[in-house]
């Protein structure tokens, strides 16, 4: 169980690949397509590819392969085995040095192994690749420009990764256009800022199928009633939005829709409130992990985490809990992992052991604590 941890996400991604490349679509140029070993490649888009990689500086030489008539064996392209057509374009930077985090995806960047800008701008080109499933462009340094509005006419994309890229400004709402996207991740990094910003999430309700949402770092103080905008996503799995800004868990929202969803991250939040009252967090019954740590939680830890069974993961470190944790957390037979330093858990280590789960016992990797008495 524990090698489950901290994976969900890649999982959900990987699943996401399978569906994404699933169907192909039909072969509208055939014409233009040129035969090359085992694939072929169309020549308007290995153009548009080629116009992308000019604007590009590329000191670790990772688009070296990038030469020739054959565009579907470089470097991160992959076509429609079919009709020819790039449906892949993975361009993340690999140099990816170890979590900041144990229990997080938060990486450092080794910028200078990154794809850079050589202009003021990313070419537009890749909107010439409108049957593009998978853009990943994730880990590389575009200066903080904005994220392109072009990306919005992607309108066959299913997974888009544009994190760690040092994308600033304002995140575009024409996302909302991807409406058969399900992995969005346009996350910022941790002590840099590119001012990434959102005004409205209202642009989310156009994405029906979206399992997978990564905001962490983004600026959304703006956003009103954030949690009405993010409940109409009935497919979500993972939701991502540590420091985001946020200062209310208040909604207008009488139920909560996300009944699928598995992992919950919320930390660096400034909510400032009592944790039991945050009570779209306890509708969540299929959650596997629940992020909450620096939030600023206060007052005693609420007797309906004993009710989220599925939990593997309960992380509330460094906020001003206190008492005893409930006592029906032996119910969570799936818990793996339990933070609770940075509180005040006023107990002693007999009575705080009485009130673990025995069923769990065997696999719980990490547990912390810090007493008060």
């Amino acid at each position: 169980m524990a090698s489950k941890l901290g994976h969900l996400a890649r999982a959900t991604a990987a699943i996401l690949c399978l569906l994404i490349f699933d169907v192909e679509p039909s072969d509208s140029r055939a014409q233009e397509r040129i035969s090359g070993g085992t694939g072929t490649c169309i020549s308007r888009e290995r153009e548009a590819l080629l116009s992308f990689k000019a604007g590009l500086l590329d000191p670790a030489g990772r688009l070296s392969s990038w030469h020739g008539q054959e565009c579907c064996q470089w470097h991160g392209v992959r076509c429609s085995s079919r009709t020819g057509h790039v449906i892949k374009l993975n361009l993340r930077n690999t140099y990816l040095q170890q979590p900041l985090y144990q229990w997080h995806d938060y990486y450092e960047v080794d910028f200078s192994k990154s794809l850079s800008l050589s202009k003021d701008e990313l070419s537009s080109s890749l909107a010439d690749l409108q049957q593009l499933r998978y853009l990943d462009l994730s880990g590389n340094d575009f200066n903080s420009t904005s994220i392109p509005a072009f990306v919005g006419s992607l309108e066959n994309l299913r997974y888009l990764n544009l994190s760690l890229s040092y994308f600033g400004g304002r995140i575009p709402s024409k996302l909302g256009n991807l409406s058969k996207l399900q992995y969005l991740d346009v996350s910022g990094q941790l002590y840099l800022d590119s001012n990434l910003h959102v005004v409205d999430l209202a642009w989310l309700e156009r994405l029906p199928l979206l399992s997978y949402l990564d905001l962490s770092y983004a600026n959304l103080s703006a956003v009103r009633d954030w949690f009405h905008m993010v409940n109409v996503l009935s497919s979500l799995r993972v939701l991502r939005l540590a420091d985001c800004g946020l200062k209310s868990t208040r909604s207008a929202t009488s139920k909560s829709n996300l009944t699928h969803l598995q992992v919950l991250d919320l930390s660096e939040n400034s909510f400032n409130a009592p944790l039991e009252h945050n009570w779209f967090f306890w509708d969540l019954t299929s959650l596997e992990e629940l992020h909450l740590l620096v939030c600023y939680w206060h007052g005693p830890i609420p007797e309906q985490l004993g009710n989220m069974t599925s939990l593997q993961v309960i992380d509330f470190s460094d906020n001003d809990l206190v008492g005893l944790i409930p006592s029906n957390l032996e119910k969570l037979c799936n818990l793996e992992v339990l933070h609770l330093d940075g509180n005040n858990i006023n107990t002693s280590i007999g009575e705080f052991m009485d009130r673990l789960p025995r069923c769990s016992w065997s696999i719980i990797q990490v547990l912390t604590l810090e007493y008060t008495n």
